[in-house]
């Protein structure tokens, strides 16, 4: 028991290196195109991105829990390669029809997510779709070394593709080279090409089975049940993927390159970080929790996720919020400080998902395809929704963020019941009190922010920042002591 727990720590720990070093070399690239090309550089290396990650995840069947799940519930190297034959052919096939969809209709494209017919962005459409063709194998390759919990082989595949694209960013600035989005595009190619690579070396270094295997593929009646539930995993991520790729268009063509540079400046900072940071935890706790059957254990592990999700988040927050002006010249420039507008709101929002996706993951782990389908399509559509409403009525940053509280806020109070209803040893005291103590402070300081003159007095802002940091102390506090 001691020799798991401490080689679950060490995977722990070697995961999240992994997830935290390409975190970090991500930010130094938006540093590197923010010098290069300003604002609306920012903005459209962004929405590049976020085509490259929506198609990734179409082909990938909702990109790497299907066949992270997949290879955990097997305990047999036989049967993890007949699953493997079966996963490789479906995303290879999905990856390469959708590749030449892409390149096809690069013109339609990129009027509808850029909001320009310009040969060049059509151009650059088109080597995105190569770049995505690179992220499909990367991306099934890690799963891969996921399901092996071959983490160090992981980590090294996560940080390699990101640290070339850093080095190819920190050339292009160094030349000075004119701002060109087909360099842009240039660089995902590398960056997925790279990863693409080691991951597959990893992969290629896995144990191979002692006795000759059975065929290489699963029985049709398995292959079935696999694509059932990819397909509803596939269509719950696909649902926030696109539903951010249509709020960046929108912004696009409402306010333009620049305006929505500021505003993903902002996003990247706290909902793209956040989302790294439940990656790494993902890593164990989806294996965990999909192994515990038992009611106590459950509980357990859900917990002691959420504890530490919670404690990380708020101490993380409270800081960004407070030291805003500083940062946001650090990591990006002094352009960017309209940002800091929609920092401070979209950081309620990100600790309402942190612990959301703990409890969510309750619905991912028992296989409920219907309702992991149904409640990412309603958060999602309310949250297309509510982005509309500000654009239309409203147009500014802060707006734009209060857009994302109230959705996630939604989906929050469900996923907290539909976890208490499959488990009834869960309690809504365990969490709730944790959360309001939390976020009440960073609401105020929202709400009241450039209207108050409390709300600008320095003392208030550390008034809350203290608030803040005794309830992430009492979080990680309560981690320690749950027990898996």
């Amino acid at each position: 028991m001691e020799d798991q727990s401490l080689s679950l720590k060490r995977g722990v720990l070697v995961s999240s290196a992994g997830v935290f070093g390409a975190a970090f070399l991500w930010l130094l690239s938006f540093k590197a195109v923010a010098g290069w090309m300003g604002p609306e550089g920012v903005g459209l290396f962004s929405q590049l991105r976020q085509i490259a990650q929506a198609a990734t995840v179409g082909a990938t069947l909702g990109g790497t829990n299907s066949v992270v799940q997949g290879l955990a519930e097997r305990r047999y190297e036989a049967d993890r390669r007949q699953f493997r034959g079966t996963a490789v052919r479906l995303v290879g096939l999905t990856g390469i029809g959708l590749v030449v969809m892409m390149i096809a209709a690069a013109p339609p494209l990129t009027q509808f997510f850029l909001s320009s017919d310009a040969p060049d962005l059509v151009a650059t459409v088109r080597w995105i779709a190569l770049a995505v063709l690179l992220n499909v194998g990367g991306t099934y390759a890690v799963a891969v070394l996921n399901g092996y919990r071959a983490y160090p082989r992981l980590a090294v595949a996560q940080i390699a593709g990101p640290a070339a694209l850093v080095m190819m960013l920190a050339v292009v600035r160094w030349w000075r080279l004119r701002p060109d989005p087909q360099l842009l595009a240039g660089s995902f190619v590398i960056c997925f090409g790279v990863t693409c690579l080691v991951g597959a070396f990893g992969v290629s270094r896995l144990p191979k089975p002692v006795a000759a295997s059975r065929p290489g593929t699963l029985s049709t009646e398995q292959s079935r049940a696999f694509i059932r539930f990819a397909l509803s995993n596939l269509g719950a991520a696909l649902a926030t993927i696109v539903a951010l790729l249509l709020i960046r268009s929108w912004i696009i063509g409402a306010r333009g390159l620049a305006f929505a540079g500021l505003f993903d400046a902002g996003w990247t900072l706290t909902f793209n970080y956040t989302t790294l940071f439940l990656t790494a935890c993902s890593t164990i706790y989806l294996p965990l929790l999909t192994a515990a059957t038992d009611p106590e254990r459950q509980k357990a592990c859900m917990l002691k996720t959420a504890y530490l999700v919670l404690g990380v988040s708020l101490l993380i927050c409270n800081a960004m919020v407070l030291l805003k002006e500083p940062l946001i010249d650090l990591l990006y420039n002094p352009e960017f400080q309209p940002s800091g507008q929609v920092l401070t709101v979209l950081v309620i929002a990100v600790i309402f998902r942190g612990v959301s996706w703990v409890y969510g993951t309750m619905i991912l782990a028992t296989r409920n395809s219907r309702v992991l389908l149904v409640s990412d399509l309603a958060v999602n559509l309310s949250l297309l929704g509510a982005t509309r409403y500000a654009l239309d009525h409203f147009g500014s940053l802060e707006a734009l963020g209060w857009a994302f509280v109230l959705p996630n806020f939604v989906y929050l109070i469900f996923v907290v019941e539909y976890a208490r209803m499959k488990n009834r040893l869960m309690r809504r005291r365990q969490i709730w009190p944790f959360l309001a103590g939390g976020v009440l402070p960073l609401l105020y300081l929202a709400l009241t922010a450039g209207g108050s003159p409390w709300a600008s007095w320095e003392p208030a802002k550390w008034l809350c920042m203290a608030i803040g940091l005794a309830v992430s102390g009492m979080a990680l506090l309560a981690y320690k002591r749950v027990v898996l």
